[in-house]
């Protein structure tokens, strides 16, 4: 029945493609397979000890279950530390466990060497993995159901192959038993390399035994419970002490041992159905713990009306401490303002005091929503809501303060970064990001605003600064006013009033502002259309900056003043670079870091999981013009610094790419090329320090005397076809690695 069902299908593949029949049943029968679906004779040769100690050429392990009615198929990655492959424990009897559990089942012979490239072996799992999902017919392999089993080492490689899966590339199932190094971070940010996909779909299931690496055991633990605050379906299993340990010997499916009863359980465990939608704990209003507290903002809301309203938990209370009075004093006092914010809040007690009259007869201009952290609070409630309720549960406070306050204009406040514990980012953490991911959508430019002022509480690696929040929870007096001044331009311009900030920098490099020269595109029109198009687009990869960016290519299209097309000046470069990518183009004419900063402030990277940023930006602050002054070459560095704390705080898995400002003018003593150079030595030495990809081109268009090659630009500034080629030539080994 199995063979023929497989047969059946496998036919109608052969009569399509066009496929010989002799070759279609080689491949049916076959044992070895490579990856470009080529039958091979044999694997590669293991030791005596079961490994293998070099693999050049990676192979797929055909093994396939006797039962007649098979449950799908396994890919399975066994573990080594990507310098050996432990193939007989790991591998092959996984792989006949599996097969006795009724699942077809494959080893991927992944390359390994001494010199321990993961990335060798991630892209030859990513084309095995699509081998399968698409063609596992071909093999006589069961394509109902596709999962993906990792263990040690392997655990690591599945978890980051799932990672870079789209969402309709994903496994029905993913088995991660005892992985390792699910802890490790690049040099240049605390955020754990490998982290689970911002939409799971598969259920997973991981497994350490207790007596194993505690680090190891503690970040797996972490990367199930974020899977799970995720939305995902998640079970993390800490088996009693154990033979088999991530850097052991032992087979880990061995009969003696606790972990082939408990997977047996999660393999034959029905999916879940999830078609009835369970109601959301984070949307159902509950009376908070403070009854007192409500009963007397009640009785001031009902006497008194206020033009701005402060809605949170603990963060917005603390205006009230007299350490933070002055900040409240100066920000929120004089527009006339009340503070609802109340300790330990969530969603659902902000609900329950909204439909019990604390907003009733009020009609202020503006409220600010602080909420979130509560929600996923693991340690002092008894349940953590996922990111999905969280974000269903602010979407419910909004949905009421537009039924009950029609005019008032409302700031949704990204979720603080808290952490319990530490400056390093958690599940807690993480959830809370993916929350308000969600909340950002729900801003309409109208009547809802979402506002992320979470950079000032950061440090450039994107762990919490503890001055900010000495408890890694609540922003300091200092912190707060930090808050207060970042919310100040978009709280200013809802309210209707002037602003209460009176410390501006003296670096307009820093302080964020619109367009400030007569452009010959419409700037504004810009912005809105890449707000529009964004999360439609969802880009691989995102590149920030000015004309030399703008006219390269890409979406959004370039348009005119008056809205017509315009053609770009590097299509081809562009196209050969980047056509096997998602890209969003965020250059913008005549822009300076200042128009940055205010376009990333007004959410053009809200709501995105880009894996890399390209910033190119500084140019034009070399520039005097009638609207904006030019700026020195430390001013010019500090401000491209502020753009990329603020894109490590809002994407904090990408990698940035900084790129040096490319030359300009026509000689190498020109004083904006001697500035240019300033500034670049100045770059160089940030991201030296902070670990940051830097990438200057500059010595590549230029001759030996300093004057431009022939032929890279129309201007002494902006790159032709052959110039967008040269910058393109550059990024391209960058951004194709896994």
């Amino acid at each position: 029945m199995k063979a023929l069902a497989h047969l059946t299908t496998f036919l109608l593949l052969v009569a399509y493609s066009g496929i010989s029949n002799a070759i279609a049943q080689n491949l049916f029968k076959a044992g070895f397979v490579s990856l470009e679906a080529e039958v091979v004779s044999k694997g590669n040769k293991a030791e005596a000890d079961g490994n293998l100690y070099e693999i050049d050429t990676p192979l797929l392990r055909l093994m396939r279950t006797n039962i007649e009615s098979p449950k799908g198929t396994a890919l399975i990655l066994a573990g080594g530390g990507y310098e050996i492959l432990k193939m007989r424990n790991e591998g092959e009897k996984t792989a006949l466990f599996l097969n006795a559990e009724g699942f077809d089942a494959v080893v991927l012979e992944y390359r390994v060497s001494k010199l321990k490239n993961p990335n060798w072996a991630l892209a030859d799992a990513l084309q095995a993995y699509r081998l399968l999902k698409t063609s596992g017919n071909a093999f006589g392999l069961d394509g109902k159901r596709l999962v993906l089993v990792g263990v040690s080492t392997g655990g690591h490689l599945a978890a980051r192959l799932v990672q870079k899966l789209g969402d309709n590339e994903q496994p029905d199932d993913l088995i991660l038993i005892s992985p390792t190094n699910l802890d490790e971070t690049p040099a240049n940010s605390v955020f754990p390399m490998v982290r689970p996909p911002v939409r799971p779909t598969a259920r997973l299931f991981v497994s350490f035994s207790a007596n194993d690496n505690k680090d190891w055991i503690y970040s797996a633990e972490e990367y199930a419970k974020t899977w799970k605050g995720y939305d995902g379906r998640a079970v993390f299993q800490l088996l009693p002490d154990s033979l088999y340990t991530s850097q052991g010997d032992a087979n880990p499916v061995d009969a003696k041992l606790e972990l082939p009863g408990v997977l047996k359980e999660f393999l034959h465990t029905p999916q879940p159905d999830n078609s009835a939608t369970a109601p959301n704990p984070a949307a159902i209003p509950v009376q908070g713990h403070a009854k007192q507290r409500y009963a007397d903002k009640l009785a001031l809301a009902t006497k008194e009306k206020f033009d701005l309203i402060m809605i949170g938990n603990s963060i917005t209370h603390n205006f009230e401490k007299p350490e933070y009075q002055p900040i409240w004093n100066r920000f929120f006092a004089p527009r006339k303002a009340l503070n609802l914010g109340t300790s330990a809040y969530r969603t659902e007690n902000i609900l329950w005091d909204i439909q019990n009259g604390v907003l009733e007869g009020q009609s202020p201009k503006v409220v600010v929503l602080e909420i979130g952290t509560n929600n996923i609070d693991e340690k002092n409630f008894p349940t953590r809501h996922t990111a999905g309720q969280l974000a269903g549960g602010i979407e419910a406070i909004v949905k009421v303060l537009r039924e009950k306050l029609p005019d008032t204009k409302i700031i949704v406040l990204r979720c603080f970064p808290g952490c319990y514990g530490g400056p390093n980012p958690t599940s807690h953490r993480a959830i809370l990001e993916r929350a308000s991911d969600m909340v950002s959508k729900l801003a309409d430019g109208k009547h809802i605003f979402y506002c992320d002022v979470n950079h000032v509480f950061l440090n450039m690696d994107g762990s919490i600064n503890r001055e900010a929040m000495p408890d890694w929870l609540h922003p300091s007096p200092a912190a707060a006013k930090a808050w207060a001044q970042a919310m100040e331009p978009l709280l200013c311009e809802l309210m209707g009033d002037e602003s209460r900030d009176t410390e501006i920098p003296a670096n307009t490099a820093l302080v964020p502002a619109p367009n400030l020269e007569d452009n010959s595109y419409d700037w504004l029109g810009r912005h809105k259309e890449i707000l529009s198009i964004k999360d439609s687009i969802d880009p691989e990869i995102v590149l920030i900056g000015n004309s030399i960016t703008h006219l390269w290519g890409g979406e959004p299209p370039m348009r005119w003043a008056d809205g017509k097309l315009r053609e770009h000046n590097g299509p081809k470069s562009w196209d050969s670079l980047f056509h096997d990518y998602r890209v969003l183009n965020l250059g913008f004419g005549w822009d300076r870091t200042q128009n940055v900063l205010w376009r990333l402030d007004r959410g053009e990277l809200d709501g995105l999981h880009p894996r890399t940023v390209i910033i190119n930006i500084g140019t034009n602050n070399t520039g005097q013009s009638q609207h904006g002054r030019m700026n020195t070459a430390p001013e010019i560095v500090e401000g491209i610094r502020a753009i990329c704390l603020r894109v490590r705080s809002k994407v904090p898995d990408a990698r940035i790419v900084l790129m040096a400002v490319f030359p300009r003018e026509q000689t190498k003593d020109h004083p904006r090329r001697i500035l240019i150079n300033e500034i670049n030595a100045g770059l160089e030495s940030f991201a030296r320090e902070q670990k940051i990809t830097f990438l200057n081109i500059g010595s590549k268009m230029l001759d030996a005397d300093g004057s431009f090659l022939p032929g890279l630009t129309f201007d002494f500034c902006h790159p032709t076809e052959k110039g967008y080629q040269l910058w393109a030539d550059e990024i391209r080994p960058i951004i194709s690695e896994p």
